[in-house]
């Protein structure tokens, strides 16, 4: 059975909507994190769904979809709502556009999203121009084609994780890498199918394509 791929769409500033457009296609579950719905509209995609507190954006009164009204006062972030929302719904692959850049702390607040993503036993990734990142929480994860991108692993939420490293232009084998020392930036990927194994620990990792 297929995974049920819902790709939610948020508001930063410094998001390129051409790398929204990339990543949405018509079989997606659409989802429009407050003010992801202006990107959404600039590029003629309609949602499923819109849910947030309307704080960054106008309330979309002339779409008739589903929408969640949020108090602004309240403990889930409006993209932590949709992801416990769509959870509930099924969905187990969740792709993350407009997410980074603008306010750090959103940012950050966007990291710890996907590593509950992975907690609950799904996929997800964050997508921006020329980038990825995703969050490991042990096992194996297989980096395709991305020859040249630049790569970094950090321990996330946790103080050390332990990492094997093959396809890139520095390997580990069962490598410790520490919170408090960033050894693992800005390494390079050498092969077609480069593959992480994270050994003990959580992480995370960002990919970027060199311009």
């Amino acid at each position: 059975m297929g995974k049920k791929r819902c790709v939610i769409i948020g508001a930063s500033p410094e998001t390129d909507i051409s790398s929204i457009a990339e990543n949405v296609s018509d079989s997606d579950f659409k989802v429009c994190a407050d003010g992801g719905i202006t990107f959404a509209k600039k590029l003629g995609i309609r949602p499923d769904m819109v849910a947030g507190d309307f704080d960054s954006s106008d309330f979309p009164e002339d779409y008739d979809g589903e929408i969640i009204k949020l108090p602004v006062m309240k403990d889930d972030t409006d993209t932590m709502y949709c992801v416990k929302e769509c959870l509930k719904r099924g969905f187990d692959e969740f792709v993350l556009l407009g997410m980074t850049g603008g306010r750090e702390d959103h940012t950050y607040a966007n990291l710890c999203t996907l590593l509950y993503i992975v907690r609950h036993n799904c996929t997800a990734k964050i997508i921006g121009s020329n980038r990825e990142i995703f969050v490991m929480d042990g096992g194996c994860a297989e980096i395709n084609n991305k020859i040249g991108h630049t790569f970094s692993v950090f321990p996330f939420s946790c103080d050390k994780c332990t990492v094997s490293l093959k396809g890139f232009l520095y390997e580990l084998d069962k490598g410790v890498l520490t919170a408090d020392f960033p050894l693992g930036v800005s390494n390079e990927i050498t092969d077609g199918t480069a593959v992480i194994t994270l050994h003990k620990g959580t992480a995370v990792i960002f990919t970027e394509k060199k311009i």
